[in-house]
């Protein structure tokens, strides 16, 4: 009798058998045999399913975004450019194509070739108007050297801790250099003079809760552009990138074990990215210029991703191209990629438009799609800025004392983002914020044992809290939720310790709500 051949999921659960993940890298002999064949499997199995026909990442290296070149020269038009982050991946080809457009002058500060307290006489970049100077954003006085030779008035600021493994190694660096560095870049902005300022941010900021240091950083930095927009004089503006394909550790690292001829380690399976090219991050940075208000900071993304790719199947894809026999194991989620997609992130009532780059939120707020199509702009939700004022002093306190360990400072900003991310949500409607609750709390996956409640319980509690008071009938209707409804969700809300004071709170409310209405008809 012949036996049926084994499915995706078979050989991946024999391979997690062979290598349970968070298990030391496999050097046994034997060991290394096994998972070399279930590899081979496993690409067999990818092909007859009609994968692996191509690069994973075909459409995203190749996918043009559109550049409003006339409005873009017309900005640069005599002017004197800074680029933060000049000599890292996008910060260079941002320069190459600033050369391309004509400014006066373009000015780069990075501490790739390490900085003192004194600035150092620049270097000559890649052009005779391109300078490069090494300095360290977190240090005021040597970027207002800087700022006062060069007189820029227009600044890309795109420095920043980009890796979200390094960021939850380097806590205290991270979070000096994506939030206090870009407080000094705003102070320096405006002290200055600065016309433009666009800033470079992050898809993983589009989340309402993370405790990621290098997201939440980035996310906190975005909310210090959208406050500097409100008191400030300067024009800002801000993109949000997605995994950069020229700048990819995922790729980097795959691609390295693949050339040694090493196993391969991926984190799991059933791991997806959305993936972009460096020449979408720097027309999306130069559109910035066309795209921004003042007294307002628009944000740009690209609009087409396409379908995330699975990192599995990048690294099934270069070893088969390799033509080497390599062995994958699944080394097990590290820290900064942990985080468990919360269903509530996105807005379901129109599926057909649905980017991961921006939130429900945002997406009601007001977004609207470029004339070229192909770019969404969207301005940051509402928030209390004097709620984040008061959590950016405690945690500068404990970024200023040495003696403070790092993961007290990780706590110290998840508690910022747990704090401003209350007020994004009090100051939406509680329709919107039922809305997203019921999104990410689907009750039938709860019965069925498809949803953790615990995964996503900083972002439920917020949701909660904001709405415990707010919960009425009348918010009921306008979402179409049922009595019934309302009560299936509230029953799996009563799960989490944590809440059970506001779930009997909105139960309460609602009763009292719809006993109001009752007497007011007698």
């Amino acid at each position: 009798m012949e036996t049926s051949p084994l499915t995706i999921s078979d050989i991946i659960e024999r391979m997690q058998q062979v290598v349970p993940p968070g298990s030391p890298p496999p050097e046994d002999p034997n060991v290394l045999a096994q998972l070399r064949q279930l590899t081979q499997d496993l690409i067999q199995a990818y092909q007859a399913a009609g994968r692996l026909q191509g690069d994973p990442f075909y459409e995203a290296w190749t996918r043009p975004l559109h550049l409003y070149e006339t409005e873009v020269r017309h900005e640069l038009q005599g002017k004197v450019v800074l680029v933060t982050g000049g000599e890292g991946c996008v910060g260079t080809y941002l320069i190459n194509k600033l050369i391309e457009l004509g400014p006066k002058r373009i000015v780069s500060i990075d501490k790739a070739r390490g900085s003192g307290s004194e600035v150092r006489q620049p270097i000559a970049g890649q052009a005779d108007n391109v300078v490069l100077y090494a300095a360290d954003i977190r240090d005021y006085d040597a970027t207002q050297q800087i700022f006062e030779a060069e007189k820029p008035e227009i600044v890309f600021h795109v420095a920043a801790q980009r890796h979200p493994g390094l960021a939850e190694k380097q806590i205290r660096e991270t979070v000096t250099s994506n939030i206090f560095g870009t407080i000094n870049i705003i102070r320096l902005c405006e002290e200055f003079g600065v016309q433009h300022c666009i800033f470079s941010s992050t898809g993983k900021a589009s989340r309402y809760f993370t405790a990621e240091v290098y997201a939440a950083s980035k996310k906190v930095a975005e909310w210090l552009f959208a406050q500097a927009t409100q008191r400030g004089h300067v024009r800002y503006g801000m993109v949000r990138f997605t995994h950069m394909l020229e700048n990819s550790a995922m790729c980097e690292q795959i691609s390295g074990r693949v050339e040694q001829g090493l196993p391969v380690n991926i984190h799991a399976p059933d791991r997806y990215v959305a993936g972009q090219n460096v020449g979408e991050a720097v027309h999306l940075l130069l559109n910035g210029l066309v795209l921004s208000e003042r007294d307002r900071l628009k944000f740009l993304l690209v609009r087409n991703l396409g379908w995330p790719t699975e990192s599995l199947e990048v690294a099934l894809y270069k070893i088969m191209e390799s033509g080497q026999d390599l062995p994958i194991y699944f080394q097990g989620v590290q820290p900064g990629y942990e985080e468990s997609f919360f269903l509530g992130q996105v807005d379901w009532d129109d599926q057909i438009d649905i980017n991961t780059l921006i939130n429900a939120l945002e997406t009601a707020y007001n977004s609207s799609i470029s004339s070229s199509g192909d770019m969404i702009v969207a301005d940051l939700v509402p928030f209390s800025a004097a709620t984040l004022d008061a959590q950016l002093q405690t945690l500068k306190a404990l970024c200023d004392d040495l003696s403070v360990p790092e993961p007290a400072i990780k706590q110290g900003l998840a508690e910022v983002i747990r704090q401003v991310a209350k007020t994004n949500f009090l100051e939406a409607s509680p329709k919107k914020a039922l809305q997203i609750l019921r999104w990410g709390v689907n009750p039938k996956r709860f019965q069925q044992g498809d949803l953790k409640l615990e995964a996503y319980q900083d972002i439920v509690e917020i949701l909660v809290q904001s709405l415990c008071d707010r919960l009425s009938n009348d918010v009921l209707k306008d979402c179409n939720v049922s009595t019934q409804d309302c009560e299936e969700l509230l029953d799996v809300l009563a799960t989490l310790p944590s809440i059970q004071s506001e779930v009997a709170r909105m139960r309460s409310g609602l009763s009292e709500d719809a006993s109001g209405r009752v007497a007011a008809t007698l």
